[in-house]
């Protein structure tokens, strides 16, 4: 009996274990339900800014900021037409004409025309044009002539000692030695310091503008040349003064325009090859800021010299 009841015993346990083990091998397995991908927001497409005309910009910067309008650029637009607008303020108040070229609406229209010029290519992001043109600030050319790392160049310091002593040479020997054109500090309508504004308005004018715009269309050499000559031209009035509210020709006035021109053109052709090979106009402000001081410096120093009567030290740079 014990016997019969032990076999049972065993018998029933290993029914239970096999039961056991083949519910749980035969049991149902579960996963989590897969929830659908959540799709990525489309991105907004980047559009690309309308492509503006150069040459259309770029005259109507002739009136200071209306380029930049034309750009969508209005911050920059109202600064240039301030300055200009001021400027023209200062040149009418007799009381401040002295310090009027510091302001020249001048330059500033130059300014603005390169910059125009220069904005409208960034604008297009410089598609088809094959001139790698200056894109210097209007900071870093104010700047330059006092920068270390442009004066130290000896293209830039080598390039204004050399123009300065064959200007000297030229007017030593081709003009009369108190002849100049006539600049004093007690009225005087060009003060040495305006040089660095002219030096920037002009440089961005002729060499970042007008030479960049004629190495689209032709060779750089021939774009250098062509915009010297042009630099040069636009020098002829300075033989042309003011005495007693009349317009009258300075002395020696065809000396000028027979070896002063010629100069002027071939500074401007060394200028042009210094933006070129410096892809920026910070070399040639420098030299043309401080070779304009130095020759309004010494006509500011001989005219009063020359009246006190000691015409021997009356002798300046006449161009």
């Amino acid at each position: 009996m014990k016997l019969l009841y032990t076999l049972l015993l065993t018998s029933s346990f290993l029914i239970g274990e096999e039961t056991e083990e083949l519910h749980l091998t035969s049991a149902p397995s579960f996963t989590a339900p897969s929830l659908p991908a959540i799709p990525e927001s489309p991105k907004a497409p980047l559009l690309a800014k309308p492509h503006r005309n150069s040459f259309f910009a770029t005259t109507l910067a002739f009136i200071p900021g209306l380029g930049h309008v034309y750009l969508g650029d209005l911050k920059t637009a109202g600064t240039l037409f301030g300055s200009a607008t001021l400027s023209s303020g200062l040149e009418n108040n007799k009381n401040t004409n002295t310090y009027s070229l510091l302001f020249s609406s001048q330059n500033i229209t130059f300014y603005s025309v390169y910059a125009a010029y220069r904005d409208v290519r960034i604008n297009n992001e410089q598609r088809g044009y094959r001139y790698t043109m200056p894109t210097d600030s209007f900071q870093d050319l104010t700047f330059a002539p006092f920068r270390w790392s442009v004066l130290k160049k000896p293209e830039v310091w080598g390039g204004l000692l050399g123009s300065l002593a064959a200007a000297s040479a030229v007017s030593y020997f081709l003009f009369e030695p108190d002849s100049h054109i006539a600049c004093s500090t007690k009225n005087s309508t060009i003060l040495p310091f305006a040089a660095f504004s002219i030096g920037l308005g002009e440089e961005a004018f002729f060499r970042g503008y007008l030479q960049s715009f004629l190495a689209e269309r032709m060779s750089p050499a021939a774009a250098i040349t062509t915009s010297s000559l042009v630099f040069g031209a636009a020098h002829i009035g300075n033989i042309l003064t003011v005495e007693n509210d009349q317009v009258v020709l300075v002395e020696n006035w065809r000396e000028y325009l027979t070896y002063g021109i010629p100069f002027i053109s071939t500074l401007g052709g060394y200028m042009g090859w210094l933006t070129h090979k410096n892809r920026s106009l910070q070399q040639s402000v420098a030299l043309h800021a401080w070779y304009d001081f130095a020759i309004f410096l010494s006509q500011a120093v001989a005219t009063p010299t020359a009246m006190a009567g000691s015409p021997r030290f009356a002798y300046s740079i006449s161009f």
